[in-house]
């Protein structure tokens, strides 16, 4: 049976998964298009939180915990045989690298790849009350952010309906609290854009200290939302990793 935690793009013949983890706010149908550049080998899972997609009118969750839990649930009943990778993107590189951790310290099975992308190392976070702002202030924040398309911002009704789901977000990840703990058994690299403001580089090579495993940096053309630029690189470079 299906799990709502995660939206499925078929391929039978593939011998491995990519899980995908969305960036804050992020529609898991935006990354339907990876399937293809991954390759007949890889199928793509891409994770999909409450409060949107498919799982629209659920309520929202703001603890990142709870939701990794229950993300590891559905991997563990997912991944069957095949062997498995994680990609995250800003907010989805956290939570990936929480259910890593949860499927390590409970002995479930785990990726034999993590990929962290646009996100800088956990312990260097910085606290954003954005989601307490009311609706004029949250809005206008959101626009000098980038990442929600002028036609999204632009349309009342539609901010209406996603405002909860992006506050839910902003909360979940502002609550975060990094925790040391022992290295993790997986490789482990970092992707990045030198033209990412949100993520100077100098926040990323403490991420190689997470894992026992060597890793590697690949940098990309583009903004803070370099997955999305024209040509799929990100997944082609997933591609070359093997994931």
């Amino acid at each position: 049976m299906a799990s709502p935690w995660l939206l499925e793009v078929p391929k039978p013949q593939a011998r491995r998964r990519l899980y995908v983890f969305p960036y804050l706010g992020g529609n898991p149908a935006a990354f339907i298009d990876w399937s293809r550049a991954l390759g007949p080998d890889t199928a793509l899972s891409v994770v999909n939180l409450p409060g949107r997609g498919l799982r629209l009118k659920e309520p929202s969750l703001t603890e990142m915990r709870p939701a990794a839990l229950q993300i590891a649930a559905a991997v563990t009943a997912n991944a069957g045989a095949a062997d498995f990778a994680f990609f995250g993107h800003s907010m989805g590189a956290v939570l990936a690298f929480e259910v890593l951790r949860i499927c390590t310290m409970m002995h479930l099975r785990r990726p034999d790849l993590m990929v962290v992308s646009g996100c800088r190392w956990p312990g260097a976070l910085e606290r954003d009350d954005l989601h307490l702002l009311d609706d004029s202030a949250f809005r206008s924040r959101l626009n000098d952010l980038g990442g929600t398309p002028p036609e999204v911002m632009g349309n009342d009704e539609l901010m209406r309906l996603l405002t909860p789901m992006l506050r839910a977000d902003f909360a979940m990840l502002n609550g975060y609290v990094y925790r040391t703990m022992p290295r993790l058994p997986v490789p482990l690299h970092v992707f990045a854009s030198q033209d990412d403001l949100e993520v100077p580089l100098e926040t990323l090579p403490r991420w190689f200290d997470e894992s026992s495993h060597p890793g590697e940096m690949h940098l990309f053309p583009g903004g803070h939302f370099f997955l999305h630029e024209p040509g799929l690189a990100v997944p082609a470079r997933l591609r070359e990793l093997g994931a």
